[in-house]
């Protein structure tokens, strides 16, 4: 059933530029534009020496013989003329102004022995960069297509790594990412990613501080440039065994950055100075402006999810342990949650998709980049209060982060599936590249009238055409591949806010799970999508979301405890009941089941597409069955599949071909009958959501998939929080420790203090919690005259929830107070 899945397992990836071009042992890359380019200047020299084969004195044969020897890897060729001409090694063709060099050419066809001829023989520049592609120099070039010879063959004749060939700092440095595993531990292994040949020593230090700022945020961005479908998933065993020495190096750069070393571990235990933010009532509004203008005001932090979350933390601190207001800490948070709604429109919690005007429908809606950085903050500070114990005294604490991360993760899924449902007709439904789907005839069709058939193509030169790679024009039409690009938009901004990989799964989850219902719903709705053709190319585009999940094959750590989230409320809240949290069952095939997240990323993807799956299969063999028998050892094999679904397909919706064996009507009277008599207990078995569709005429049940339905969510418990932002399993990451606690960088320290002290001077009323304690513990230690004394004294103070006992509202002045009970009389 599942014939698909096996047969592209030995397919191989085109569209990485990490495998680089043909050549050696390259593959030819279409995808890539850099390639596209220079496989077309490639193609032009090849028609230009067609053209110009008789012209024996034409000035431009030389140079073209040598390019093409140098693609090609012809040496003696090569040799021949270099020796004749050997002014023509560093000249850039077909102008300085816009040109390639043969070395280059090299490179991009992975020819080591013409490059090696080239720079031992012939001293070739290695440092001569391009003028028509990208203004790479060699060097850059090999890292490109992650070529580690090249790369050491260039550096042993003096290629200089920190050239930048356009004044725009983009060197061969900035292009060697931890994603280049070989490279990056050879160029790490040589000291040449902290070292810079420039005497600037100003730009040294930049350079060094951005590149260990902010790795992940390049690696990610290059392998979202660089996005493989391949159907092969074997190097993501090596990424799993490499994720040791992955962890053992992030602890090396901790330990080179001053900072982190310096930085004083943060004790949830005790409160300290520098661990808390001294506030008062009136300061929350500029406190929470501050907070939420982060990530567009402050570029330094606009991705820094932890100082959000750090600050909200450092604020509840001060209300709840040095205040001792159970109301001023719900207050805040109260004010941070609505605020937090407001800006990522969740406050109604769940959108549905119906309810998108035509303006959002036609350019798609939501920003996910917003949404996955406030889901981020919400991680971090779940982390915080959980490390805290904040929960056990403010339940509603946990309860409220759950609702939000369910609404974060709705709207974020809606935001992607908003976009996706532009795409789904061109480059799922119906994208075709079969040729035979194309010259399909059908028995209900006016064939007559059709247009001529196409064919095969079989001519020497309609295959030879075939061999190059596709022009721009086409690589702009819809493909499955752009339906992809946006699940990688998608994962590029999970991986930029840290968001954890139980989140990060649960999201995917809620996408795959739409991208099942729509494209589900589609096919079942029209005819012209119910052939057993038609489903062929369906599912070998659908297999091309197979191929991205394998690509992206992401494992999840799993904790001896699952969930027990309850458990973070205390002894006495233990039997608190949460809503809206997912079923703590071991049901791995389950969305509704907690251990269902912990499986690897394409099993996850995998489950929510099998309803699409199952329904393509079934209009590919149905026309097949004979009898009874074959028609019940099929339908067995189908788990999400009801009988109102085969019914509706054998009866109403599939279209024959010519010639094409029609089912025998027995078996739709079978179907018919299982429908009647066991139909209702199979869809309450079912896993499935289903809508009723109806009209004036009919109304159809159990037929169509539910998009809009919500899934209830899972927070990650403690030891999971512990093992991806805190000291690990056994306390050994103690740097990265440091790097995740709610501690606050100086400048925003300096902003905080400047708007407290602002808001001070401008409300001189400003009760001060901690300057009243202080008068009232020092007139304790002056005087103790009496107990009438000090009585006065406590009198004279309160403290924490004292103060929300004693508000005064504001005085209306325009309109009437809200509160009156008299009724004013009726002039008229």
């Amino acid at each position: 059933m599942d014939a698909w899945a096996d047969n592209s397992a030995g397919m191989v990836s085109l569209t990485s530029p990490e495998v680089g071009i043909k050549g050696g042992s390259h593959i030819l890359n279409y995808s890539d534009p850099l390639v596209a380019k220079v496989i077309e200047f490639k193609k032009e020299l090849q028609a230009e020496v067609e053209t110009n084969i008789e012209n024996e004195e034409s000035n431009n044969k030389p140079i073209i013989e040598m390019m093409i020897a140098a693609c090609d890897g012809d040496l003696v060729t090569f040799e021949s003329v270099a020796r004749l001409h050997p002014e023509l090694i560093n000249t850039l063709y077909p102008s300085e102004d816009s040109g390639i060099s043969s070395l280059i050419f090299a490179i991009c066809f992975d020819q080591y022995a013409i490059a090696e001829s080239i720079l031992a023989q012939h001293n070739g520049d290695p440092d001569l960069h391009d003028t028509l592609v990208n203004n790479y120099t060699p060097l850059m070039w090999a890292i490109y297509f992650n070529q580690l010879d090249m790369v050491k063959l260039l550096l042993n004749h003096q290629a200089d790594p920190y050239i930048s060939p356009k004044d725009d700092d983009k060197t061969a440095i900035s292009m060697v990412t931890p994603g280049k595993s070989h490279i990056y531990e050879y160029f790490k292994n040589h000291n040449l990613l902290k070292q810079k040949s420039s005497l600037d020593s100003e730009d040294y230090y930049e350079s060094g501080f951005q590149y260990q700022e902010d790795p992940l945020v390049d690696n990610l961005t290059n392998q979202i440039k660089l996005q493989s479908i391949t159907a092969t998933s074997g190097y993501l065993e090596d990424e799993d065994h490499d994720q040791p020495s992955e962890d053992l190096d992030e602890e090396q750069e901790l330990a080179n950055d001053p900072l982190i070393t310096s930085l004083k571990e943060f004790d949830y235990e005790k409160l300290l100075p520098e661990q808390y933010i001294k506030f008062t009532d009136s300061d929350i509004p500029s406190l929470l402006d501050y907070i939420f203008d982060l990530r567009t005001k402050k570029l330094a932090f606009q991705h820094d999810t932890k100082i959000p979350a750090a600050i909200v933390f450092q604020l509840l601190r001060y209300a709840y342990l040095k205040v001792d207001s159970t109301e001023l800490s719900e207050f805040l948070f109260d004010c941070f949650t609505a605020r937090l709604r407001s800006v990522t429109n969740t406050k109604s919690g769940v959108f549905n998709m119906a309810t998108a005007d035509d303006k959002e429908k036609s350019t798609g809606s939501g920003d996910i980049v917003l949404l996955s950085y406030w889901l981020s903050v919400i991680q971090f500070l779940h982390f915080y209060l959980s490390k805290n114990g904040f929960y056990t005294k403010f339940p509603k604490f946990l309860q409220e982060l759950i609702n939000l991360v369910q609404s974060l993760i709705a709207t974020l899924s809606f935001s992607i599936n908003s976009r996706l449902n532009l795409l789904i007709d061109d480059c799922i439904l119906d994208f075709t590249n079969l040729v035979d789907v194309s010259n399909v005839l059908y028995a209900k069709d006016w064939n007559f009238f059709k247009g001529k058939r196409k064919f095969h193509p079989s001519t020497y030169e309609d295959i030879f055409d075939m061999l190059y790679p596709p022009s721009q024009t086409e690589l702009m039409k819809p493909s499955p591949i752009r339906y992809i690009q946006v699940l990688n938009a998608l994962d590029y901004v999970l991986k930029l806010h840290q968001v954890n990989t139980l989140i990060k799964f649960q999201t995917f989850s809620e996408v795959f799970y739409y991208i099942n219902s729509i494209i589900f719903n589609r096919i079942i709705s029209q005819s012209k999508y119910c052939t057993r053709s038609k489903a062929i190319q369906i599912r070998l585009n659908i297999s091309t979301l197979e191929d991205w999940l394998r690509s992206h094959n992401y494992k999840n750590y799993k904790p001896d405890k699952i969930g027990q989230v309850s458990m973070l409320l205390g002894p006495a809240n233990h039997l608190m009941h949460l809503s809206n949290l997912l079923e703590e069952t071991n049901d791995i095939k389950n969305p509704h089941s907690l251990s269902f997240y912990y499986n690897s990323l394409y099993h996850i993807g995998k489950t929510q597409l099998q309803p699409t799956i199952e329904l393509l299969q079934w209009l590919q063999c149905m026309s097949l069955l004979t009898d009874e028998e074959s028609l019940i050892i099929t339908i067995n094999q189908f788990d999400y599949l009801n009988y109102y679904q085969l019914f509706k397909i054998m009866n109403k919706l599939y279209k024959y071909e010519v010639n094409e064996p029609k089912l025998p009507k027995t078996l739709t009277n079978l179907i018919k009958n299982l429908q009647n008599q066991k139909g209702e207990s199979q869809v309450s078995q079912s896993n499935l959501h289903y809508m009723t569709q109806s009209n004036f005429l009919l109304k159809e049940v159990y037929i169509y998939l539910n998009p809009n339905y919500v899934f209830a969510v899972a927070l990650p418990n403690l030891n999971e929080l512990i093992n991806s932002y805190g000291s690990g399993i056994g306390g050994v990451k103690t740097l990265r420790a440091k790097k995740y606690q709610p501690s606050l960088p100086l400048n925003v320290v300096d902003d905080v203090d400047e708007i407290l002290t602002q808001n001070k001077n401008d409300v001189n009323d400003t009760f001060d919690y901690e300057q009243d304690d202080n008068t009232a513990d020092g007139v304790e230690e002056e005087e103790e005259e009496s107990e009438r004394s000090a009585k006065e004294t406590n009198q004279k103070s309160f403290k924490g929830d004292e103060l929300f006992k004693e508000v005064q509202l504001p005085s209306s002045l325009v309109h009437k107070n809200w509160g009156d009970e008299d009724i004013e009389s009726n002039p008229w």
